[in-house]
């Protein structure tokens, strides 16, 4: 193996996500609420509380449904039907990879066991996998888009300081084995057919995901609002009360 190869296997190896494992006791609901929807190439463990229609809460990536502790919890103890699960080989999944795609897949396979979706909130590249289900057939009257990946990973990994001819050879060896881009979907695209309301948050102080990119984004939307602010990170923005005041505003709460 030559030495571009080996940078960019390292390179797709830091892709891996690492996210802490879901066992049981470090779940946000009780044992007897989980279940695990099969689809056509992977299985989504999934949480549910409340009858009727749900909100489908999606992490994102190095993540699991724990990041909904603050959001969903709130909604459980309103009274809100709601939707929990882990995207490919994070979590209590037993998925070994993780794409776009793949995530996009197990949203999908979740929303059509479990439909009506009421609304869908995601945090980060679980917004990529939201919007590749919808543009495949998940419906959902909103969608609330917090921190979503606009920014091609070809950019990212160079403000990084990755050297171009890596990047190119990781994503090459990435198209040879899973016939896949590294960059993440066009965003627009995906959504041009969904006839819900779609809220999008982003953060100044969000470096990972920047803000100009969200507002551009919902700019293009013409069923979509746009809520930036200063001063919190990319994480922060879902686990931060106001933020979670100003979704359940959106969703009529």
């Amino acid at each position: 193996m030559d030495q571009l190869t080996k940078d960019a296997e390292t390179l797709l190896d830091e892709l891996k996500p690492r996210s802490p494992s879901a066992a049981p006791g470090q779940n946000l609901l009780p044992p007897q609420t989980r279940f695990d929807v099969q689809g056509k190439s992977l299985s989504t463990p999934a949480w549910r509380a409340g009858d009727g229609a749900p909100t489908l809460f999606v992490h994102g990536w190095d993540d699991t449904h724990r990041i909904w502790r603050h959001f969903a919890m709130d909604f459980i103890q309103n009274g809100r039907p709601t939707l929990l699960m882990d995207l490919p080989a994070h979590g209590a999944s037993s998925a070994e990879t993780c794409t776009w795609k793949l995530a996009g897949q197990s949203v999908l396979d979740l929303c059509t066991d479990q439909q009506p979706i009421d609304a869908i909130i995601t945090h980060s590249f679980g917004s990529l996998a939201a919007a590749d289900a919808i543009s495949e057939g998940a419906q959902a009257d909103y969608l609330v888009m917090i921190a979503p990946p606009i920014e091609h990973w070809r950019e990212r990994q160079r403000r990084k300081g990755v050297p171009d001819e890596v990047i190119s050879r990781a994503a090459e060896l990435l198209a040879e084995r899973q016939g896949e881009d590294l960059g993440p979907p066009d965003l627009a695209t995906l959504l041009a057919d969904f006839k819900g309301r779609i809220l999008l948050v982003g953060s100044h102080s969000d470096e990972s995901c920047p803000a100009p990119q969200i507002e551009a984004l919902g700019a293009s939307l013409e069923n979509a609002e746009t809520l930036i602010v200063n001063d919190l990170g990319h994480r922060d923005l879902a686990l931060d009360p106001a933020i979670l005041s100003q979704i359940t505003a959106f969703l009529g709460y």
